[in-house]
């Protein structure tokens, strides 16, 4: 994954890959339309709403060809947030207080790598903690 706001002629890149035995999929945020799907041969999956899946489609609010900003994405997640919060169900891949913690245990384990100069393990569930 590569996350950019300093590389020259970027327009803070964000570039997902994914590579398996047998296929790549790769998500460019500059071209954010656009779903890379390489196997013997490249498929490129464009967002529409009329050939996406149902769970997928919900979140295509716009007709292809129309680019979906930015910001849709989070006012799409809080909207799922305040459903969850609501109906007490939770959309599928809205995160969880443990997806929270692993995600800040994570942070911990960097910060603590750096700042020791050692790799840090990170168990499953558990906070990494300074030895």
């Amino acid at each position: 994954m590569v996350i950019s706001q300093i590389s020259a002629g970027r327009k803070n890149r964000l570039w997902i890959e994914l590579d398996g035995a047998e296929e790549t999929l790769a998500f460019d945020q500059e071209q954010p339309e656009e779903l890379w799907c390489g196997r013997r041969g490249v498929t490129i999956v464009r967002r529409d709403p009329l050939t996406l899946s149902p769970p997928a489609a919900r979140f295509a609010f716009l007709p292809a060809g129309h680019p979906q900003g930015y910001a849709d994405c989070f006012d799409a997640f809080v909207a799922d947030f305040y459903e969850a919060v609501r109906s007490g169900s939770t959309a599928d891949g809205m995160p969880t207080f443990s997806d929270g913690l692993r995600a800040a245990s994570i942070t911990e384990a960097v910060l603590i790598s750096s700042r020791e100069q050692r790799w840090v393990d990170v168990a499953s569930g558990e906070p990494a903690v300074a030895t």
